[in-house]
């Protein structure tokens, strides 16, 4: 058994109610649900401590699934941690969705290693997205990255 230092819960739920805060405000504006309001929570204490945070948005264009990565770096929790965003999204067939994805990865270029998977033949209106970066909290990114990918897919952009 694995002992647990006194502080990790106390660095882990700070660190969770602030990436909480943020997802809520993106949530709020966008149109998307939180399932279940809170995120799934996974903590892993061997090889190295770290907890893992999972929230599925749901919204109208379809689902937003956001991966958080904390961890400790010389028994310090970092500032800024790994996410993941994944987007299903179904959309207008009709639209020409290579040029929407063309225009997805110019506004990524060098900020996010993003990776389409490709629908089997015959499902179209529907397009995944994964999106992997380096998040500083308060920085706005994820709010900023659901923004743009819902607007160009969706053609529904709003505001900044």
């Amino acid at each position: 058994m694995y002992a647990v230092e006194p502080n990790l819960f106390q660095a882990v739920s700070e660190c969770a109610h602030r990436f909480q805060g943020e997802i809520e405000q993106l949530a709020q504006r966008h149109t998307l649900t939180i399932e279940g309001g809170l995120p799934a929570l996974e903590l892993q204490v061997h090889p190295q401590f770290q907890a893992l945070l999972e929230y599925n948005l749901w919204g109208d264009a379809g689902l937003v699934v956001i991966h958080g990565k904390l961890h400790k770096r010389d028994h310090v929790w970092t500032d800024s941690f790994s996410v993941m965003m994944k987007f299903s999204l179904t959309h207008d067939p009709s639209i020409d969705i290579e040029g929407k994805k063309q225009r997805i990865e110019e506004y990524l270029y060098g900020e996010a290693e993003y990776f389409w998977n490709i629908p089997p033949a015959g499902h179209v209106g529907h397009s995944e997205l994964t999106l992997r970066f380096t998040y500083q909290p308060g920085s706005n990114r994820l709010a900023e990255y659901v923004r743009s990918v819902l607007g160009i897919v969706t053609g529904k952009m709003m505001a900044a």
